[in-house]
């Protein structure tokens, strides 16, 4: 199949890992790690690539629903296919299943991978991207009140107590240097550091098209992405009007 890609460049590595070894053709484009912080402004950067292409197979996105980014999306002259996840975390930890399993608790727990770290320097929590400048900095910016909350919601806590940073790694991709810096930062915010197995069995079905309707979401000429709001389906397509 001659195929196109549209991810985010968290998946840079793995994907320039996995697509030398499929068997499909395959253009990828990667945006900015980030823009899903914005999902209104994602949802019309994918809209107007997907809208510009012809003479493809299928569209691919790697993304999941990526708050709401994805949401409102519509194919429009050949299919679009995208993994039944959350975020990123749950591609790379190859699972929504196993996602659920680790983070359930708590969704918006910090992690971190290879890509996090080579794009920004920055692991992902409650939705935002967390910089490394540090409360000053948010003062500086936005006042002491208001930094103050921004911190909180960027620091959440189970129990009274800073949920660690988890930091995503596969065998396949090299990342002692980007775990070590994702370590450091969680010595320095004073949190617990944990290193979660990564698995790239959805990235890699996902350029060898095998798109099992368990596992992803296939979205005909016309229809449209809209998400479910639980933890097993997580998105569904939507009819022409």
């Amino acid at each position: 199949m001659n195929l196109k890609l549209f991810s985010c460049n968290v998946f840079r590595r793995e994907f320039e890992y996995l697509i030398p070894h499929s068997e499909q053709t395959i253009d990828a484009e990667f945006l900015e790690l980030g823009e899903h912080a914005h999902p209104r402004g994602l949802r019309r950067k994918l809209q107007a690539r997907i809208d510009a292409v012809n003479g493809v197979d299928a569209v691919l996105l790697g993304y999941g629903l990526c708050g709401t980014a994805t949401e409102g999306v519509t194919a429009r002259h050949v299919p679009l296919v995208l993994p039944r996840s959350h975020d990123c975390c749950g591609i790379l930890l190859g699972s929504r299943k196993r996602f659920e399993e680790l983070f359930s608790a708590m969704p918006s727990s910090p992690f971190g991978s290879v890509g996090f770290v080579e794009h920004g320097d920055y692991y992902f929590s409650d939705g935002e991207m967390v910089f490394g400048d540090g409360y000053d900095a948010l003062v500086e910016q936005y006042g002491e009140e208001d930094a103050r909350y921004i911190w909180e919601t960027m620091h959440p806590k189970l129990d009274g107590q800073l949920v660690p940073i988890s930091f995503i790694s596969s065998p396949e991709i090299p990342c002692e240097e980007a775990k070590a810096r994702c370590r450091a930062k969680a010595e320095e915010e004073g949190r617990a550091f944990r290193e979660l197995d990564g698995d790239l069995r959805l990235l890699r079905m996902l350029v060898n098209g095998e798109w099992p309707e368990e596992e992803f979401l296939i979205v005909h000429p016309g229809e449209t992405i809209a998400q479910v709001g639980d933890w097993d389906r997580i998105l569904k397509t939507v009819p022409p009007r």
